[in-house]
């Protein structure tokens, strides 16, 4: 039986709140002050999740979405919203969770925003249902694929490379099988990871196909594997990613900034906050996106051997003593309060977890700054909290869109001891 409900606001995973005889419930789709008619579905966390029948009484701020698959695809949630509006929503749920962990925040600094275009990786998902291969993305809450045409978020040659990875894996993928692309665009072209989801032989029909396919696509490489085990299938030139004097041929599949002009924001932070001629300790590092190329020293480490790999590659390559970079498992094995004393600052880019175990080592140092990127304002939040009680203080804090239209949320601040 559907239900009228009144919006209240938009949970942090992008649905509309609704209250109602003392019940929640989440509705895709919808903005706060608008009625809906919904479809009670399922129990989830401390509410029930619907389905939106329809909006009947639409909020000032509601928009024609710009794609056509929006609805269906679950990449995007909240098309619908007003930029300006659904931009300062993003620094709201940065607000409330700083506020629910008692963390004294300085006023933020103006919002990073990307554009439509911009975002330059992807992981596409392929199956092959009888003869047709979809590729795209899954449905919202769905492991179906929306077998799209044009994505309208990523980098224009990510999304012309979608047709020609559908046509591809018509000769790859047996019928009911699947697999992700994980595209990268670099500074000099796609590096495609082709993951299938079963394990099955790369015969030579597989590779002279991917083999087409770099060359119809003009793609940097295309390799095939999980990230672990990859296997270069064709490299028509090195994938490369250019940090200030440092060259990285990154590994296939690796993590990137999801836009460049996040990516150079939060450089810029790192080399105004982090203090000139500082030696800083880069924890999280991944390839280095944060810290290398830069003047002054750092210390690299990371617990991902293939990155650690590419980027004592990179140093090797550039004859630099700049940089050093360490193999180490941060959650189970933090620098320590003692091993902290040898640097002036601290950078952070840990994974949505959080950097708990790290953090309760920081704030028993003697390090004066700490930058943090984040991924997550909840984690973020515990975080700071934890070296706000060991005597840092939050002192500036700049939210960051890399997700257009999404639920996430990024943002880099300076704590200061």
């Amino acid at each position: 039986m559907s239900l009228t409900l009144d919006i209240l606001e938009v949970g942090a995973r992008g649905d509309g709140v609704a209250d109602l005889e003392g019940k929640r419930y989440f509705v895709p789709y919808c903005l706060p002050a608008e009625t809906v008619e919904a479809e009670p579905l399922d129990k989830r966390g401390d509410g029930i999740a619907c389905d939106l029948i329809e909006v009947l009484a639409p909020s000032r701020h509601r928009e024609t979405p710009p794609c056509r698959h929006f609805g269906t695809c679950g990449g995007c949630a909240l098309q619908h919203w007003r930029r300006d509006v659904y931009t300062g929503w993003k620094s709201e749920l940065i607000a409330k969770a700083l506020a629910q962990r008692g963390v004294k925040a300085p006023r933020f600094e103006a919002p990073v925003t990307c554009e439509p275009g911009e975002r330059r990786r992807a992981d596409i998902v392929l199956r092959r249902q009888g003869k047709r291969v979809h590729a795209g993305f899954h449905e919202r809450a769905s492991q179906n694929v929306v077998d799209v045409g044009t994505c309208v978020v990523v980098r224009p040659a990510i999304d012309a490379a979608i047709p020609r990875l559908r046509a591809a894996m018509a000769s790859i993928l047996r019928d009911g099988t699947s697999a992700d692309a994980v595209v990268n665009e670099t500074d000099t072209g796609l590096d495609v990871l082709i993951r299938p989801h079963r394990r099955f032989e790369l015969t030579l029909a597989i590779r002279e196909a991917l083999i087409a396919l770099a060359e119809s696509a003009d793609m940097a490489r295309v390799s095939w594997g999980d990230r672990a085990r990859a296997e270069p299938v064709i490299v028509r030139r090195a994938p490369l990613l250019v940090l200030g004097d440092t060259g990285v041929e990154p590994p296939p599949g690796v993590f990137l900034q999801a836009t460049r002009r996040a990516e150079l924001v939060m450089r810029a932070g790192v080399t105004a906050w982090g203090g000139e001629g500082a030696h800083i300790a880069d924890l999280f590092a991944g390839i280095g996106a944060l810290s290398l190329g830069k003047p002054g020293r750092a210390s690299l480490f990371e617990s991902d051997k293939t990155a650690v790999v590419a980027v004592d590659a990179a140093l090797r390559k550039a004859a630099t003593n700049r940089a050093t970079v360490q193999l180490r498992d941060l959650f189970r094995n933090p620098l320590t309060a003692k091993e902290l004393e040898a640097f002036d600052a601290v950078v952070l880019d840990p994974p949505r977890a959080g950097a708990a175990a790290q953090c309760a080592e920081l704030a028993g140092s003697k390090v004066k700054r700490v930058v943090y990127a984040s991924c997550d304002p909840g984690s973020f939040a515990r975080d700071v909290r934890s070296l706000q009680d060991g005597g840092y203080r939050l002192e500036k804090l700049m939210p960051i869109d890399q997700f257009l239209w999404s639920a996430h949320v990024e943002l880099i601040a300076l704590l200061m001891r």
